[in-house]
């Protein structure tokens, strides 16, 4: 007989917990399943999120799919897998390209594989249309959509209300539910006939009552049906969302739902919230992208409910893993797909020069785009960016990845109510700055308008460079919508998107407050797509033809152009003025007053976080600072950008000290920090013993002035470089406007390897320019990493400063790979480093015909096996303390260093227990196989070095005893083209681990000149 809820209690035991804490169930394990609960697994708002992600610091950010199964499997084997639902509350297939590009196939795919039950539509599961949706949630998902409120006109249900299913003897009954925000955050036409009339229902009327209504009909159907408890699948949320039909209005107005999982608003809950009865309901959303996976029990002995909200969860189900893969490899593919054709060559730069122009003058692809924002979403004028427009389309095929390429953002397009006061200032904001460069500078479509440069900008910015009004005269006239002139207190209706209508981006706040028609209804390369196939047939015609545009925008003629804000404390012939005006110009500083700059002012903490969070581009700031003092601080965002760049820790914990003056040591260290995370570095070193207060620079300033002064952005006065002293905002405009025009040296990017089932993690260093590039290979030692703390990056540097790429991977065990260390032996981490090779070359201008190789200790061991093969593709190769010794002695140093007798030994351990576990002189814990054990006495990596006869160079220390002179001396015998390198006073670190800025330009040079000299045939000519 089943228990009647009614005579349940109900609790909350709400906790916040890392995955970590989860019980993990071993799969040779058998564990007799708890009884009597039902756990649901639930999710919400996805938004494409399909991979595991992690935060510099390595921890888990975002679970992935493959972290949603791999829980749901620990949850099946604890209490049984008939007893674990997995649920998703909407808005899963809309939110990256790879989403808009499959119309949401390849999520649902997914989301098959992982083993959802049941799931929701949310608003933007209808971004690609009804039809579509239809299709997806009818025959292509195997799990089941519910809503009780999505019907046609004549109230017949377009899914079904709701769902039961049986644990045992016990039936919960699942009512789905979604937000009638879905017309305006959707596209309305998706939910109207060919004459614009609305032919389906979310039961929107009557303030909220239909709803309600439509949701206590389906919570009393189901429990007719003989559920025993009933849990509502809602996209509604709170936060942000219309009150009459958020989930707590939902709740109150309602009566005999147990459990409501909700979603739409991207906020984190678990609470309780009471009835139309006064009965307490548990209420749970998990925020956004799977940064966490909700997690709900019931009790069905006692009637409890729990909820967690499982977040850091590290652990990725394989299967899922290589499914998400597959598609991912597909998605590769799809992004070639041709999908249009243009007939012009669509661009954003000047055709006279080849500049950039999108930024000061229409172009033909910025009147495009903006075409696209009006017509998609049916408005009187749109608006964009020229700074969100960052790729040409050249004439002939256009494929989806040239679409992304314009609009890599993923802004959503919205509509808004606006004023044409409002209209007037923006246009008056986006041409502030002219003929100067702005990324807010407007493209347009449904207006005109014209530009005189003659008139002084009046626009007043605040200190967070965000519009406040114009004062005098406006530079901007004569704006026409269509064929009339623009009427100030006329209400239009406006499309662009998010970042602009409701982030202010770009300074553009006067549209926050306005009135959204029409929100984030779909992603910006969706709007450009659909407009060119749906609008345009497929084809961009010569309507497009002229670069320039159609003329949309003029400048007026005749005129002096305006010049920067002039200020009256700014002298024409002062040393800083140039940067002042450069920095001002574009929006890096603004002035103290519309007249002053205050050159002699105090530099401050927040100012320099402020104005380098202003040349970067005000990216948006997803979390506050961990600092106590900046909320509500001018330099808030800053602050918050600069604790996530790394950039600061504060001045002491919690502390940011917004309003402290920086020395100009300090700035120096600053800037030089933040130059090498943007891989610009000197070429040469500085002296700084030419300047006469060089002793006064403290040490820890030091490398950071040196770097700052060879860079070019850090100068003395009169032979002192006065370091203790403070900035003044001259001093910081001029720095500013130095930086700003460095250019980077080289990229480092992080990508994943898929080789025989594992993702190996590397990083891949390329040099700026086309290419193609030489390129080097590197091997780390044995329990190290892809960085070896911190010495590849600088090895990788120096290389790719002499135009050579790179690539380093993380072995099995190793650095941020997830493999278990057991499958850290030598086959593995071969086919590793060949695959990584393999996928350098595919994907990168890389010249497959100059490839050189490194291998650090055990790395080095690898390197003298893969280039000891026949058929090697390398060209050079570089041994760094090569572990090329005996194999036998090397697997019984190990053994002995675990506690065994000998390799046999610790082999037979391994083959027993499944791992043999050492803990090595570094205090590393590593569990070896018995695989490790049998290739490393079988391998012999310098038996087949006449195979090897290109150049190869050996470099080891003399202090070195872990591989000793005579082990590298065997491989410099070895080798028939072979060059040697001493480190004198080097042990086996060197340099990597404990700072020497000896060794290091001794290593970092030996390698870099070497690979130089080998694979770059004009070093190598003036080598000889």
């Amino acid at each position: 007989m089943k228990q009647s809820k009614k005579l349940l209690s109900l609790s909350l035991a709400a906790a916040m917990t890392m995955g970590l804490a989860a019980p993990a169930m071993a799969a040779e394990e058998t564990v007799k399943p708890e009884e009597g609960k039902i756990v649901i697994l639930h999710t919400n708002d996805v938004h494409c999120q399909i991979d595991q992600a992690k935060g510099e610091d390595g921890a888990v950010t975002n679970l992935g799919y493959a972290g949603v199964a791999a829980y749901k499997a620990e949850m099946e084997a604890q209490y049984g897998a008939e007893n674990v639902t997995l649920v998703d509350a909407g808005d899963a297939i809309q939110g990256g390209p790879i989403g808009t590009l499959s119309k949401g196939s390849y999520i649902v795919d997914i989301m098959n594989q992982v083993g959802y039950d049941l799931a929701i539509p949310g608003n933007h599961e209808f971004d690609y249309g009804m039809e579509n949706f239809l299709t997806l949630a009818k025959d292509k998902a195997e799990y089941s959509y519910l809503c009780c409120n999505f019907t046609d006109l004549n109230g017949k249900a377009v899914l079904d209300a709701y769902k039961l299913v049986d644990y045992g003897d016990v039936t919960v009954g699942y009512v789905g539910i979604d937000t009638p925000e879905s017309f305006t955050k959707s596209t309305p036409t998706y939910f109207q006939n060919d004459k614009g009339e609305y032919i389906y229902s979310f039961s929107q009327g009557n303030e909220g009552k239909d709803l309600y209504a439509a949701v206590q009909k389906a919570v009393d159907d189901a429990t007719k049906a003989g559920a025993d408890y009933v849990v509502a699948l809602g996209h509604l949320g709170n936060e942000g969302s219309t009150d009459v039909w958020t989930s707590k209005s939902v709740i109150a107005n309602t009566t005999g739902i147990d459990v409501f999982i909700d979603g739409h608003s991207h906020e984190t809950y678990d609470e309780t919230v009471k009835n139309k009865d006064g009965e307490e309901v548990t209420l749970a959303q998990t925020g956004t992208k799977l940064a966490n996976l909700g997690k709900v029990v019931i009790d069905t002995k006692t009637g409890d409910v729990t909820t967690e909200l499982v977040s850091g969860y590290d652990k990725q189900d394989a299967d899922t893993a290589a499914f998400v893969a597959k598609v991912n490899d597909e998605f590769s593919g799809v992004l070639q797909k041709v999908v249009a054709k243009s007939d012009v060559a669509l661009t954003t730069k000047d055709p006279a020069t080849g500049n950039r122009a999108v930024r000061n003058a229409e172009t033909n692809l910025g009147d495009l785009c903006a075409d696209a924002y009006r017509v998609m979403l049916g408005a009187d004028v749109a608006f964009v960016n020229g700074g969100g427009v960052r790729a040409d389309i050249d004439a002939g095929d256009i494929t989806y990845e040239d679409i992304i390429n314009v609009h890599p953002f993923g802004n959503e397009a919205c509509l808004v109510e606006t004023t044409g006061q409002d209209i007037l200032d923006a246009l008056e904001m986006g041409a502030r700055l002219y003929p100067e460069e702005n990324g807010g500078f407007l493209q347009v479509s449904g207006l005109t308008y014209t530009i005189d440069p003659s008139v002084p900008s009046g626009v007043v910015l605040s200190d967070e460079g965000e519009f406040v009004k114009v004062e005098g005269a406006y530079r901007v006239n004569n704006v026409m919508v269509g064929s009339e002139p623009l009427d100030v207190n006329k209400t239009y209706t406006l499309a662009s998107h998010n970042y602009m209508l409701k982030s202010g981006g770009d300074g553009f706040v006067m549209f926050k407050d306005d009135k959204l028609l029409k929100d984030s209804v779909m992603i910006d390369n969706a709007v450009l797509i659909n407009y060119i196939v749906d609008e345009l047939g497929g084809v961009v015609s010569d309507a497009y033809a002229d670069p320039k545009g159609d003329g949309r925008i003029t400048v007026k003629e005749g005129t002096a152009v305006q010049p920067a804000p002039t200020f009256t404390d700014v002298a024409e012939n002062a040393w800083y003025a140039p940067a002042v005006s450069y920095v001002t110009s574009e929006g890096i500083m603004n002035g103290t007053s519309k007249t002053t700059f205050g050159p002699t002012g105090t530099v401050t903490r927040g100012m320099v976080y402020q104005t380098l969070y202003n040349m970067a581009g005000k990216p948006a700031v997803t979390e506050p600072a961990t600092f106590t003092d900046v909320s509500g601080k001018w330099y808030a965002d800053a602050a918050a950008w600069a604790e996530d760049e790394g950039l600061t820790t504060g001045v002491s914990k919690g502390v940011f000290g917004g309003e402290r003056a920086m020395t100009r040591q300090e700035l120096a260290k600053v800037f030089a920090d933040y130059a090498a995370q943007n891989c610009i570095l000197p070429t040469e070193s500085a002296d700084l013993s030419t300047y006469s207060d060089a002793d006064a620079v403290a040490s820890w300033a030091k490398e950071g002035v040196e770097d700052a002064v060879a860079l070019g952005i850090l100068s003395g006065n009169k032979g002192k470089l006065n370091p203790t002293g403070t900035a003044q905002r001259a001093e910081l405009a001029q720095i500013l406007k130095s930086f700003d025009a460095l250019e980077p040296l080289f990229t480092v990017e992080k990508v994943t390897v898929q080789n025989d089932g594992r993702d190996v993690v590397a990083i891949v260093t390329m040099p700026v320019g086309e290419g193609p590039f030489p390129a080097v290979v590197m091997n780390h030692g044995h329990g190290g990493s892809k960085e070896e703390g911190g010495g590849f990056d600088g090895v990788a540097e120096a290389m790719a400063v002499k135009g050579i790429a790179s690539i380093r991977m993380d072995f099995p065990g190793c650095g941020e790979s997830k493999e278990p260390f057991t499958e850290n032996y030598f086959s593995n981490m071969i086919s590793d480093s060949n695959a990584c090779k393999d996928y350098l070359v595919k994907n990168y201008p890389v010249d497959a015909n100059q490839l050189g190789i490194l291998g650090y200790s055990m790395g080095g061991r690898l390197t003298a096996m893969i280039v000891g093969e026949k058929d090697c593709p390398y060209q050079a190769a570089v041994l760094l303390a090569g572990a090329v010794g005996d194999g036998e002695e090397l697997a019984n140093g190990m053994a002995v260093m675990g506690g065994a007798a000998d390799y046999k030994e610790a082999m037979e351990i391994a083959k027993a227990d499944g791992k043999f576990t050492v803990t090595t002189q570094y205090g590393q814990v590593q569990d070896f196989s018995a695989t490790w054990f049998e290739e490393a006495v079988a391998s012999k990596p310098l038996e087949n070095a006449a195979n090897f006869t290109k150049p190869v160079l050996v470099i080891y220390g003399d202090q070195d005893t872990v591989v000793p002179p005579e082990v590298n001396k065997l491989s410099v015998e070895a080798y028939s083209n072979v060059e040697e390198v001493v480190v004198p006073g080097s042990d086996h670190g060197y340099a990597f681990y404990n700072p020497n800025a000896d060794i290091t330009a001794l290593v970092e040079g030996s390698i870099s000149d070497f690979f130089a000299e080998q694979l770059i045939p004009a070093a190598a000519d003036a080598a000889a």
